[in-house]
């Protein structure tokens, strides 16, 4: 064999990626991406259609807004709830539980007869009953009934049925008498969740104490009445919880007003017999004076008993709310700031908590974190009534000293008047004490009557006229996008599961070789699959630029031996289909065009395909010359050329033989000296040997590579199996035969018998997928080009 120049392939070199290499991506598979893009965007069209439209009434109230001035002022035993405990109360299971009783929700369709064609316009009942059932007792007549049989009602059609406890109207549009249909009962814990994910409660902006109520749901109707229920649930339990605070202030001074009164009574009396025994009616100027500075203190002394009674109660309530870890409203104690203060940070504590106790247990570390500030909050509290009491108790003890220095004055006045004086001092106080505690009872008792709730109505909920989901809009823009993220993120998941060689770059840097030319695809060779002669398009079309491409490939084939003759040329391919014959027999042409002598030899025993592109007949060939030396297997001057051509022959059991014989390396040897090229077209590589056995013994071995199709796997094994008969391979020819022009192809199988499928009598192979699998196939073949 004689010596070649050798292309050195760059190395060293790393390519940049730019926006266009990724641009490319999108652009080799549009298909896919267009695909799953109209595929996505009709799917989330479709259900957007179908979805069934969701409507949303809202109310909006505002909290903390109305106080009781003046009534309860200093005794009130609950302080102000913030706006996020107002909202925590309006989100609580107790009034979503009311509101789902009030609106029958607990009731639902059950059973019914098949074909009864009905509409339940109204529906409310408040017994107790298991189920109901509704029995057609005629074509426009039906009887309600429980479920043990007792009749409960009857009623024509589209007419009201009361009955004790509830009251149905149902409007039959289609049945017969025969016909029933059940109402039972679900449990109200089943319907609470479902509840509560669609009721959304918050406050509007920020500091504004302004609550937004609304309730999502397929009947608008529902939401309406559903929001307006739980307001008027949450106005009532205010309303409620305020009465009861105003009850309690009640309690407190009706206890002290009853100790009181007591002492009233026997303070008076024992003055009346004091007047009576001694005839003294009134005192003097001096003894008249001190007493009533006397009286003065012993009534302040007396509110501030009362005051640290209060105290010593909320004392005692906090430290039981601490031991049973329950919630505690500290009563406000006026003159006293720090205790409102203490109040409203231990009122937001607990309402953060009940709003993380919605999605987290009291284990979760957040709760137990909140849990711990609220019981520092309760121990400074504890600590600051503790204070409030030792304060309390100084300022009695002060009024003490003035009162017992009065007293002392009072030794200085006659003994008779004296005693006057202390009886007199004493029913003073009691009377002042005893006025001052039926003040307060009766503003307690006036306050507790006409309680109003802290929070009113702004807007109560209408009925919503819009839906508020789906929206379409939004929907199908969302779809589109999505649509175009999944098929782009598939064009690039498939480029980067596609481990086939695309580009000549790939070429000389996975299998370090050369490319000696690239063909495009040969645009008519496809129009009609029985006329293969079309592949032979250097002579059908010689000034397209294929043929040139063909020229091109003919002066590199030249430049990389030299221009030397008497060459033999095995051109063979790593898969099956991958157009090697089509190369050959153009290549051939295009070299005999030249004026050279050029031998063209079909040497694939298996499956030859060449004496079709060259309109002649298969047989004889070079098997009928090697075994039988028929000298008419060769057919000389094809297309008026210097071009000769040898097919394959008969088709015979041994192909691998008769080419490893002496005969065929003889038939070389005569063939390199009557022609200037021998043009061996051989079997693929990786499916059989014959491409083996045919490699050293020629001159140049060319290997055609369809592009993204081959994968690198297999390319480098037809690489090493080459190389292990000590075979060199000259370059590689890239055959666009598809014409997909470097766009990326699927993953191929090739491992297994796919290699020599159609050689040994499995061209039918695709017939097992079945009709249906394969127009799969070739689907997707077609979307993944």
């Amino acid at each position: 064999m004689n010596d070649q120049k050798t292309f050195y392939p760059l190395v060293g070199v790393e390519k940049e990626v730019h926006l266009i290499d990724y641009l490319n991506v999108v652009f080799r598979r549009w298909k896919i991406v267009l695909f799953i893009m109209l595929v996505v965007f009709c799917v989330v069209s479709l259900r957007t259609l179908l979805m069934q439209p969701i409507y949303e009434a809202a109310a909006t109230l505002e909290v903390g807004g109305k106080k009781q001035q003046g009534l309860l002022e200093g005794i009130d035993v609950g302080g102000d709830g913030s706006v996020e405990t107002e909202i925590e109360k309006l989100r609580s299971r107790s009034l979503a539980e009311t509101a789902i009783k009030q609106l029958n929700l607990h009731w639902q369709i059950g059973a019914f007869s098949k074909g009864l064609d009905f509409t339940v316009r109204e529906f409310s009942v408040q017994n107790k009953l298991p189920g109901l059932l509704i029995e057609l007792t005629g074509p426009e007549t039906f009887r309600v009934s429980d479920l043990s049989g007792t009749v409960l009602c009857e009623a024509h059609n589209h007419k009201l049925c009361d009955f004790n406890g509830g009251q149905i109207l149902v409007d039959i549009d289609n049945g017969q008498a025969g016909q029933f249909l059940e109402f039972e009962q679900v449990s109200t814990d089943e319907l609470v969740e479902s509840f509560m994910d669609k009721l959304s409660v918050g406050e509007v902006g920020k500091m504004t104490n302004v609550i937004r109520v609304s309730f999502r749901d397929t009947d608008p109707d529902k939401a309406r009445d559903v929001v307006n229920l739980l307001i008027d649930g949450y106005l009532s339990k205010n309303v409620s919880s305020r009465t009861q605070e105003a009850g309690k202030a009640v309690d407190f001074i009706s206890q002290q007003l009853d100790g009181v009164r007591s002492k009233l009574d026997f303070s008076e009396q024992r003055l009346q017999e004091y007047k009576v025994q001694t005839g003294l009616i009134t005192l003097g100027p001096e003894g008249s004076s001190l007493v009533e500075k006397m009286v003065s203190l012993e009534q302040e002394q007396a509110e501030l008993n009362l005051k640290r009674q209060r105290v010593d109660f909320a004392i005692s309530s906090l430290r039981q709310a601490v031991k049973q870890n329950q919630t505690f409203s500290p009563p406000t104690i006026e003159d006293f700031p720090q205790i409102a203060e203490a109040a409203n940070q231990l009122a937001e504590l607990e309402a953060q908590k009940n709003g993380l106790l919605v999605d987290y247990t009291r284990a979760h570390p957040q709760v137990v974190e909140i849990q711990a500030q609220i019981q520092q909050v309760q121990e400074a509290m504890l600590s600051n009534y503790k204070s409030v009491r030792q304060e309390l108790l100084l300022r009695e003890r002060d009024i003490a000293q003035t009162i017992s220095g009065f007293e002392g004055q009072l030794e200085d006045i006659p003994e008779a008047e004296l005693e006057l004086a202390k009886r007199l001092r004493v029913n003073e106080v009691n009377s002042g004490l005893y006025t001052f505690l039926l003040q307060k009872q009766q503003e307690a008792q006036i306050a507790q009557a006409s309680t109003i709730s802290d929070a009113s109505v702004i807007d109560p909920a209408l009925t919503p006229r819009r839906p508020v989901a789906p929206n379409k809009r939004k929907n199908l823009a969302l779809g589109l996008i999505l649509g175009i993220m999944l098929g782009v993120g598939m064009a690039f998941l498939l480029d980067y599961m596609d481990q086939t060689l695309k580009t000549t770059e790939d070429i000389r840097e996975k299998l370090n070789l050369n490319v000696f030319g690239i063909i495009p695809r040969i645009p008519f060779a496809d129009e009609d699959a029985k006329l293969p002669g079309k592949r032979l398009v250097t002579t059908l079309s010689p000034k397209s630029p294929v043929v040139e491409a063909f020229r091109a490939l003919r002066t590199n084939l030249n430049f990389a031996t030299g221009k030397e003759k008497h060459k033999l040329i095995m051109i063979t391919s790593s898969l099956p289909n991958e157009g090697k014959s089509t190369v050959s027999g153009n290549l051939a042409v295009v070299m005999a065009q030249t004026g050279a002598k050029v031998l063209l030899v079909g040497c694939d025993l298996r499956r030859p395909s060449l004496y079709q592109m060259f309109d002649q007949k298969s047989e004889p060939g070079l098997v009928n010359l090697l075994l039988d030396n028929n000298q008419d297997a060769l057919h000389r001057n094809i297309k008026g050329t210097n071009l000769d051509f040898l097919s394959a022959g008969t088709v015979p059991p041994n192909p691998s033989e008769i080419l490893d014989s002496n005969r065929f390396k003889k038939f070389l040897e005569i063939a390199r000296q009557r022609y200037d090229y021998v043009l061996i077209d051989a079997t693929p590589v990786l499916p059989v040997t014959d491409a083996q056995i045919i490699a050293p013994l020629v001159d140049i071995n060319l290997v055609v590579l369809e592009p993204c199709r081959v994968p690198e796997k297999a390319a480098l094994q037809m690489v090493e199996t080459l190389r292990a008969v000590n075979a060199k391979i000259t370059g590689i020819i890239f055959n666009d035969k598809s014409g997909r022009g470097f766009k990326y192809y699927g993953s191929y199988n090739y491992y297994g018998d796919k290699y020599y499928r159609g050689y040994y009598g499995e061209d039918d192979a695709e017939l097992k997928d079945g009709a249906f699998v394969a127009a799969i196939k070739r689907a997707w073949g077609r979307l993944n080009s």
